[in-house]
């Protein structure tokens, strides 16, 4: 007969985790560990990016060919088992690293911006031909962008740092949908809500194909009626998408309405924040940061941490407060696409970061600490790594695309090839 007696209660609390290296035989790898070390250079490996996770069989079988051995990242933790009239008891456990692929999700992610952006290319080029404004494809382009930014939002805001001032409008359109979106999940937002949201960032600046171009373009300051003309392609716009029975209504109010502020002062009407509705804040805010860190032809960006700056000092005045404290956040003093200086002197690329370490990103390392160029690696310092020298990797400054001599887009299309990564960065255009 079965015994009915309940087992005891048994709890466990983690009380440490480590990372460390662990030297190990290749006949003992499996999908999903993570390289960190071969027992040869990098150089005369097939392997083109140090620090990869074995992805396939074929990954395995190249390690077979060209190692006896490799070092794995593992995590050694530390838990409490608490049982029921027994003394707590300690146990030590280790596991093998596993990390996502993010080179993968990038290009994964890649393949929904590009499309996005011939997208709102072709919508706004018939705008500006004045043909009938074409939406057919918008809502399920918006909806498939809510999907990637749900799924890993720092491998789509990534590609929102890749800009080109010659497609300035349309990139800009996109940038702001994306973070629109993104911000929109921070809040809370269903994804109904997200991709309503997403369409209405996508179109916001859709009149501005109707302004000049000698205007929209103007290498200067705009003068008082240009500027008067340069406001009115918030009423273009307006016109444009009223006249289209199949496009989510609150489009129109945001591209109308995202140049108004909380205080009053904004334009066309300059209604206060009781006329403003949520979408419209938070498109606001995500377009004023992406036209202040992006470059036109009258001037360069300003950092991001300059334009979180702008919009803290003006939160509750033209911004929304709540909404402008969860977008500093989601954005963060390591946002994707920046260059990361380190203590030691070294230079990465920012890809992502962990929940819950905002402060210690992902990073590609790409400048040695005499700013020369070293094989790409990728470390992250939420598991705090340390250096050649052995010291632990500690950030010291943000820089934009550019400085140092690295060029975020020119980097990348001269011969970044991270593994997993099978699609280009950059368009084919």
């Amino acid at each position: 007969m079965f015994s009915t007696t309940k087992p005891p209660v048994r709890s466990r609390t983690r009380v440490s985790k480590t990372f460390k290296r662990r030297k190990v035989d290749v006949g003992q790898l499996i999908i999903g560990m993570f390289i960190a070390e071969l027992d040869c250079p990098w150089s005369e490996s097939p392997f083109l990016l140090q620090g990869f996770t074995i992805a396939t069989n074929t990954d395995l079988e190249m390690l077979y060919d060209c190692c006896e051995f490799v070092f794995i990242e593992v995590s050694e933790e530390e838990w409490v088992e608490y049982e029921p009239h027994v003394q707590p008891k300690k146990v030590k456990r280790t596991r093998f690293t596993e990390k996502q692929n993010i080179a993968s999700e990038i290009s994964d992610a890649n393949r929904t911006y590009q499309a996005a952006k011939s997208h709102i290319k072709i919508l706004l080029s018939s705008v500006q031909l004045g043909q009938a404004l074409s939406t057919a494809e918008t809502k399920d382009l918006v909806s498939e962008c809510v999907n990637k930014v749900m799924q890993n939002p720092n491998a789509i805001l990534w590609l929102t740092r890749l800009k080109n001032s010659d497609d300035y409008t349309a990139e800009h359109s996109i940038n702001v949908s994306l973070l629109a979106i993104a911000l929109g999940r921070s809040l809370g937002m269903d994804q109904w809500e997200l991709e309503n949201l997403g369409i209405c960032a996508l179109l916001h600046d859709v009149g501005k194909m109707n302004v000049a171009d000698n205007i929209l373009n103007k290498p200067g300051s705009l003068s008082p009626q240009e500027f008067s003309e340069m406001a009115k392609h918030t009423l273009y716009a307006k016109k444009l998408l009223m006249e289209r029975s199949d496009i989510y209504p609150g489009a129109v109010d945001v591209a109308y309405s995202h140049h108004e502020r909380l205080d009053g002062r904004g334009y066309p009407r300059g209604i206060d924040g009781s006329k403003i509705s949520m979408f419209t804040r938070i498109v606001t805010i995500v377009d004023a940061y992406d036209a202040m860190t992006s470059d036109r032809c009258y001037r360069k960006g300003i950092s991001s941490l300059d334009a979180l700056r702008i919009i803290n000092k003006h939160k509750g005045t033209q911004f929304d407060a709540d909404a402008a404290q969860k977008f500093i956040a989601m954005i963060g003093l390591y946002p994707p696409g920046f260059l990361l200086e380190m203590k030691n002197g070294e230079v990465g690329i920012i890809l992502s970061h962990d929940k819950g370490y905002q402060l210690r990103p992902k990073v590609i390392m790409v400048l040695d600490k005499n700013k020369q160029p070293q094989p790409e690696a990728i470390i992250n310092l939420s598991q705090y790594p340390n250096d050649i020298d052995g010291n632990e990797y500690e950030p010291k400054a943000v820089f934009k695309s550019g400085a140092f001599g690295i060029n975020v887009r020119d980097y990348i299309n001269k011969g970044l090839k991270i593994k997993g990564m099978e699609y280009s960065m950059l368009s084919d255009e």
